[in-house]
């Protein structure tokens, strides 16, 4: 291992000459603004995310089945989660709800913040005690599958319950995961608005309000959350005057991976029913994502607009590219890495392992894993992608990138 790292400009160069700017930069200096590192924060989150939805998919064929369990399970640890004061309490008082305040109607305020914090904005058309409605016009989360928007309504549902109070039933009417303009999420109270029954999976609709829906046409429609429009000075404002700040918002986007937390859930379920052992559910997993990472750059338009997106030179074709996206993976996230050795011949990082979980252990198979499959298009059949366990210490990912002959590869 030669420990060599490439030149390159540090980011305390300059600081003063200029305003500070708040972005992320790649190892050839093209930086990305604040804006562009949070709109791709939450599509990077959402593309990693297909993948265990595809591993779920194919470990539960059945729709009915798998969209039943991710709804029941989701909502059940939202309940419990919820269901400790320090969790309901602290979000009644970081949503600024007053004493007075009772119904499942709150949990449209919960919604509301959490939508705007993962780039979905839209509005808020109706909000009081027998009645909620929220219009969004942006869902980052759209690649994923009908299945993943049932689940959130089933979630947003138990953090509504946890509140008590006059019930309310919410029901996903439209979803732009489905390719409807809009999503739409209802609830309504069955006392005022008789009907019947639905099992969990079934809250898409139909419902009784149906001619209450305002609809925005699509030339009416925002394409940027409110912390970052000029009308709303660049705030998150919920309906009883809370504020969140951009930065507020970015960071606590970070603590929950969301569509994976829908997911493992799901396949711990099988696990622990004996249907699948973890070895097994964590080898799908990682074929998948194996299988992504190459297709993500296995045509060659694909890699050309990559580099020229980072910067890369035209000198540079090692596994220094791949290093350099991960290098903006990382720094996206907030996950603390050092650069150990980045030349022609091997890109070596130690990467916080907690950071890259984020509390999923099944992260960090499932990033190595896609990591390997981009290194097989975007650099090529000779290099590799590996993680190193000798002299390692507890909790640090050691990642190397380098040229490896391999007569079992994947």
């Amino acid at each position: 291992m030669s420990e060599h790292i490439d030149e390159r400009m540090p980011r305390e160069v300059g600081k003063g000459a200029l305003p500070d700017h708040p972005g992320i930069k790649t190892p050839w200096d093209r930086i990305f603004s604040f804006h562009d590192t949070y709109k791709n924060l939450v599509r990077h989150i959402a593309v990693v995310d297909t993948s265990f939805m595809e591993a779920m998919r194919i470990l539960i064929p059945d729709y009915v089945e798998r969209s039943k369990m991710m709804c029941e399970i989701n909502h059940k640890i939202l309940r419990g989660m919820f269901g400790m004061d320090m969790v309901r309490n602290g979000a009644a008082i970081s949503q600024n709800f007053h004493p007075f305040m009772k119904g499942v109607f709150l949990g449209g305020l919960i919604g509301d913040v959490g939508d705007e914090r993962q780039y979905m904005p839209g509005r808020v058309n109706d909000f009081g005690t027998y009645r909620v409605e929220k219009e969004l016009d942006v869902c980052p989360w759209d690649i994923l599958g009908s299945e993943f928007c049932r689940a959130t309504t089933a979630t947003l549902q138990a953090a509504g319950e946890s509140y008590g109070g006059h019930h309310l039933e919410y029901n996903m009417v439209e979803a732009k995961g489905c390719g409807d303009l809009h999503c739409r999420v209802i609830a309504e109270s069955r006392e005022k608005f008789p009907m019947a029954d639905k099992e969990s999976w079934e809250k898409f609709g139909p419902i009784a309000t149906s001619d209450q829906i305002k609809f925005t046409p699509e030339e009416n429609m925002v394409t940027k959350p409110q912390q970052f429009r000029e009308e709303c000075d660049y705030k998150m404002r919920n309906g009883l005057n809370t504020e969140w700040s951009a930065a507020d918002l970015y960071n606590s986007t970070l603590i929950n991976p969301l569509g994976v937390t829908y997911v493992v859930p799901v396949l711990e379920a099988k696990i622990a029913a004996g249907v699948y052992t973890r070895e097994y559910v964590q080898s799908v997993v990682e074929c998948v994502c194996r299988g992504a990472g190459k297709a993500m750059f296995g045509e060659y338009f694909a890699i050309k607009g990559l580099r020229d997106w980072m910067g890369v030179p035209n000198d540079v074709d090692d596994g220094r590219v791949l290093g350099g996206y991960i290098e903006v993976v990382l720094q996206t996230i907030l996950c603390q890495y050092e650069v150990v050795a980045f030349n022609k011949n091997e890109v070596i990082y130690d990467i916080n392992q907690a950071g890259l979980e984020r509390r999923v252990p099944m992260l960090t198979p499932a990033y190595i894993a896609m990591w390997y499959g981009m290194c097989k298009t975007l650099v090529g059949s000779l290099w590799s992608v590996w993680r190193e366990t000798e002299n390692v210490p507890e909790g640090t990912i050691r990642l190397k990138i380098a040229k490896k002959i391999d007569k079992f590869c994947l």
